[in-house]
């Protein structure tokens, strides 16, 4: 009973093992949406599709699909195109198409009211009044007969315009004949006859070159100052004549095929 006790336990030994093995620390735990997470993914990347569908839909979209525009130096091609209501074309004498000679009268008086007095005529092969581009096109449709012009003084006498009327074989000649006005096909240049008693302009003047078509007609309205100066642009006196002339003979050859 009284005898020595046993010594009691001492702390654990450094480095060695606490009872019940080592202790690691406790896995994370699982979110219960598991089966979410490939349906997730999934949905995220249908959605980059459809923005990157979309945004190449807007790239497309937003592309310029109206081309070119070329502005030529001294020349436009004006297609005629009938408005609505058409002015009735009045001319000093009648006019026809199997006779142009009786379009380019001696006076047109158009349906604004101005007169041109005309100053010269001219009747000439095709082939000779061309220029070197207008006669290449030629090479492939032809004209049938001569080419006839006559030069017109405004009003003022201060605008000349040199209409030319040429036949072809085929409206579709004509069309072709008509479309190389924009590549600067046209015929030369004419200028008063001395026998007007006009000015001739200085050499080489500005001008602007409008065609229209009728059937396998190809009228030509030239205009140009008589003193030769620039022409100034669209919205310019020159080009406004070249315009009135050029539709009154047109419209003649409309009312009277």
């Amino acid at each position: 009973m009284g005898g020595p006790r046993p010594p009691l336990p001492g702390p654990p030994l450094p480095g060695a093992p606490l009872p019940g093995g080592p202790v690691f620390p406790p896995p994370p735990r699982r979110g219960g949406g598991g089966p979410l997470v490939p349906l997730l993914i999934i949905g995220v990347v249908g959605v980059l599709a459809v923005v990157g569908v979309l945004a190449f839909v807007v790239l497309r979209d937003d592309g310029d699909d109206r081309g070119s525009v070329a502005f030529p130096t001294y020349t436009t091609r004006s297609p005629y195109t009938p408005p609505s209501v058409e002015p009735t074309p009045t001319t000093s004498t009648g006019g026809t198409t199997s006779d142009p000679t009786s379009l380019l009268s001696a006076t047109i008086e158009t349906a604004k009211g101005n007169t041109f007095t005309r100053a010269g005529t001219r009747t000439e092969s095709c082939i000779t009044r061309a220029n070197t581009k207008l006669l290449s096109a030629l090479r492939t449709h032809p004209c049938i007969g001569s080419m006839y012009s006559a030069v017109y003084a405004s009003p003022s006498k201060q605008i000349m315009t040199v209409i030319s009327i040429a036949k072809f074989a085929s409206p579709s000649a004509a069309s072709s004949i008509s479309n190389v006005t924009t590549q600067s096909g046209w015929p030369k240049l004419l200028t008063p006859s001395d026998a007007s008693g006009l000015p001739q302009p200085r050499s080489d003047p500005a001008y602007w070159t409008r065609t229209w078509t009728h059937g396998s007609n190809v009228v030509y309205a030239q205009s140009y100052w008589s003193n030769g100066g620039p022409t100034g642009g669209r919205t310019g006196s020159v080009f406004a004549t070249a315009g009135e002339l050029g539709v009154e003979i047109t419209n003649t050859m409309l009312f009277t095929s």
